[in-house]
């Protein structure tokens, strides 16, 4: 240890300065101790001292502060001692004795360096041994022998690392310096040193386990030892937890074994590389194959050559992500039957997370397949027979549906033959009597005019009928809602009657929406009169314009969306349920006979649903009735204008030359008889065929009026076409008793006027009148109003 030391210290000067400091104080020293060596023995000792310093320099400094302590010394010997005689020669003696110093002297400081060197290697060898022992997992001692009259009695520690002195027993400071029988005195103890006697003797290596009891506790060592000269170097680890690991994975795998071989399920295994490495017994009973035989990629044989890439490739592509996965595939059992095998696989890791492969269990469910097979045929079949049925059932529903329409048919037509009987009733007595007596003037007025009124509340009964089954025409157009009824306010005060106070409420801001504007008034105008007439005197009728938004279903069949609400209410009876349920049917009334048709509120359904809004009622005895039509509101700017005002007077038309195309001759000479009490020139024609070959022949005309629907292959909308293409100077009116789905176009869309029948005089006069001054407004060039905008 002292030798150590000293070493250590020897060689610890690394810095220059410090170096050469050294071997300049040691051949100082060495000075001093030649003079003090002379005065005491009074003896020329001139070189014994200096070899001490520069062998000191040579230690600590190295090579060149050796050689300069070598120098420093032979100089001064030279100086002070060997030239006594104040000569500048030197005697053959000293001479001798100085180059001697200086040869012996270089060779010290050469030998010193070469020792240096090697002290300085071992010294780094040391460290490094020390450092990895100091961190090594693994314990280490090196123990010399104990010899008791030659004979190796005991082993004693010289050296144990970290990891060793945590393996020591409890109350046990340090290994070192102890004696192995002293630390271990029972069985362990002479265990040890039988085997470390042993391992002397052959000199090893040895790589054993030994069962050792520390502490009381048995634990299970892994050593490793060699002979290191006279010593011994041995290597251990305690193993005692890896034993019992490996001992219960062994247990481990063998109950798993038992467990799979013992399941009725198939299981298997796969390597790290897919190969499998392992089947249970019952996948080897179900292929009849040997575990030799399945391994690797043997099982792969009994699956079924269709199935190999539809069903294995998912697989394949699961296991290239290490995810679980679920394939079925056809394996052939060992009877050579295929069987539908449901497989699922999940991925295994070890404890560090290293991937191991792949385990599964397979489900043969043949559960299967064909059960299901036989399920879908009953369901294919019990389909059918529920299709049939639901055939059968729509053909009844088809057979209750006409008998219902039939129903209604025959109220329609029973109700409306009552109406126009009563009609036909005034017209043809009314003109039975003139006939009779057509001289008495004032008798003919009376029947004539009793006549003309039948007629119109025909035209009106008619109109009913097309907006209850949705087929009216209209001629829809943006309109301020507000402002219209502004406009209808003075008619609907009057169809209220003076007994009853009418209240209107509106938004200032206006709402618009697109409708027929007529039709609106007109179905405003029903709903008036029905709350007047069922409404005591003194009552309240209120009529109110808001913007509403509607979910689905608020409405019945209204669509969800923007409307305009116009809700006309009053305080009247009220409507029981059973008459509540039925008021939009066709021809029910309640009110007397004689007082109405019962197709009021049917005609405002039928208008509503054709603009593409709704109604609803609101009503109980005793509390009044509150109807709601819903408009569908528009942000489009308002397009309705007011009635003309300036229209021009019948004669007018005087002079004006007119080709009328009707096909029904009783209709035709009426109203060729109309247009030559206006003073036209008319020349007639009874289909589009003539009419074109009367266009073709050039006689000049200013105003075409023709009906719509004709026979021939012409209609009255082809006529137009044409006679616009070739007589653009000619203006064209078109008439309809009712269009239907035998156009191809709506009349509103229409690019020309339509006049409705039947029409009066004064009707025909106003339209006719409004064209011919639109068509001589626009060859003067100058800006008009034109006639499809007063439709």
């Amino acid at each position: 240890m002292l030798g150590r030391t000293a070493i250590r210290f020897v060689t610890a000067a690394d810095r220059r300065e410090l170096r050469y400091g050294l071997a300049l104080l040691s051949v100082l020293v060495a000075l001093a101790a030649r003079i003090a060596a002379v005065l005491v023995t009074d003896v020329p000792l001139n070189f014994p001292t200096f070899f001490v310093a520069v062998l000191v320099a040579a230690m600590v400094g190295g090579l060149g502060p050796g050689f300069l302590a070598l120098g420093l010394s032979a100089g001064i010997a030279w100086r002070f001692w060997m030239s006594a005689d104040g000569s500048w020669l030197l005697h053959t003696r000293e001479s001798v004795q100085l180059g001697m110093f200086v040869l012996c002297g270089g060779l010290i400081v050469v030998l010193v360096e070469a020792m240096r060197i090697a002290v300085r290697a071992g010294l780094a060898a040391e460290e490094r041994f020390r450092s990895v022992q100091e961190v090594s997992l693994d314990a280490f001692v090196i123990l010399e022998p104990v010899r008791e009259a030659g004979k190796v009695v005991d082993f004693r520690w010289t050296y144990a690392n970290p990891m060793a002195d945590t393996m020591r027993p409890m109350g046990t400071s340090s290994l070192v310096g102890r004696r192995v029988l002293d630390v271990f005195p029972d069985e362990t103890g002479r265990d040890m040193v039988q085997r470390m006697v042993r391992l002397l003797e052959n000199g090893g290596p040895d790589d054993i386990d030994v069962r050792r009891v520390i502490d009381g506790e048995e634990r299970w060592i892994r050593s490793s030892g060699v002979r290191l000269g006279g010593d011994l170097a041995v290597t251990f680890r305690d193993v005692t937890q890896e034993r019992r690991a490996a001992a219960a994975l062994r247990s481990s795998e063998e109950l798993f074994r038992g467990v799979a071989n013992s399941a009725p399920v198939l299981i298997w295994a796969t390597s790290a590389r897919g190969q499998a490495d392992w089947f249970n017994q019952a996948w080897l009973n179900f292929r009849g194959r040997t575990l030799e035989q399945e391994l690797g990629e043997g099982w792969l044989s009994g699956v079924h050559p269709e199935d190999r890439e539809s069903g294995l490739g998912a697989a394949d592509a699961a296991a290239d992500r290490r995810e679980p996965f679920n394939v079925a595939f056809r394996l052939r059992r060992a009877d050579g039957a295929w069987r539908w095998i449901n497989s699922v696989g999940a991925p295994r890791f070890d404890e560090s997370g290293g991937y191991r492969g792949y385990i599964g269990s397979c489900f043969d469910f043949t559960e299967t397949v064909e059960a299901r097979k036989d399920l879908e045929d009953r369901v294919a079949e019990r389909t059918a027979a529920l299709q049939a049925s639901m055939a059968e059932t729509a053909r009844a529903q088809a057979a209750l549906a006409q008998a219902q329409r039939l129903e209604t048919v025959g109220r329609l037509t029973g109700g409306v033959a009552h109406d126009f009987n009563n009609l036909l009733t005034v017209i043809v007595g009314g003109l039975d009597m003139i006939l009779r007596r057509p001289d008495d003037t004032t008798r003919v007025k009376r029947l004539a005019e009793a006549a003309l009124a039948a007629g119109q509340r025909g035209e009106r009964l008619t109109r009913q009928l097309l907006a209850f089954s949705r087929n009216q025409e209209l001629k829809l157009e943006v309109v301020d809602v507000g402002a219209l009824l502004d406009q209808a306010e003075p008619l609907l005060r009057r169809a209220a009657g003076e007994a009853m106070t009418l209240t209107i409420r509106r938004d200032d801001a206006g709402v618009r929406s697109r409708v027929d504007a007529a039709q609106f008034e007109a179905a405003l105008l029903n709903l008036v009169v029905n709350a007047s007439d069922a409404t005591a005197t003194g009552g309240e009728i209120s009529i109110a314009v808001e913007p509403v938004t509607l979910a689905a279903g608020q409405v019945l069949d209204t669509a969800p969306g923007r409307y305009v609400r116009v809700a006309v209410s009053d305080t009247g009876a009220g409507m029981p349920p059973e008459v509540l349920a039925r008021v939009f049917e066709p021809f029910f009334t309640t009110k007397e006979v004689g007082k109405g048709t019962g197709l009021g509120l049917a005609q405002v359904y039928g208008f509503l649903r054709q603009c593409g809004g709704g109604v609803s009622i609101d009503s109980a005895e005793g509390r009044g009735t509150s109807v709601a039509l819903y408009l569908p509101a528009t942000d489009a700017p308002a397009t309705f204008a007011a009635a003309r005002t300036d229209a021009n007077p019948p004669g007018r038309l005087e002079g004006v030359r007119v080709l009328l195309v009707e096909d029904d001759a009783a209709v035709r000479e009426i109203a060729g008889g109309l247009l030559r009490d206006l003073g036209c020139a008319v020349t007639t024609a009874e289909n589009g065929v003539s009419a074109i070959e009367a266009l073709e022949e050039g006689a000049p005309f200013d105003l075409l009026m023709s009906d719509i629907i004709m026979p021939g292959g012409v209609s009255g909308v082809d006529l137009a076409r044409s006679a616009s293409a070739h007589r653009p100077d000619m203006a064209v009116l078109l008439t309809t008793g009712y269009a239907g789905d035998r156009m191809d176009v709506a009349p509103a869309d229409l690019p020309w006027p339509v006049l409705r029948k039947p029409f009066q005089v004064d009707q025909l006069a106003e339209m006719a009148s409004a064209l011919l001054a639109d068509r001589e407004t626009a060859a003067a060039g100058q800006p008009g109003v034109s006639a499809a905008g007063d439709r």
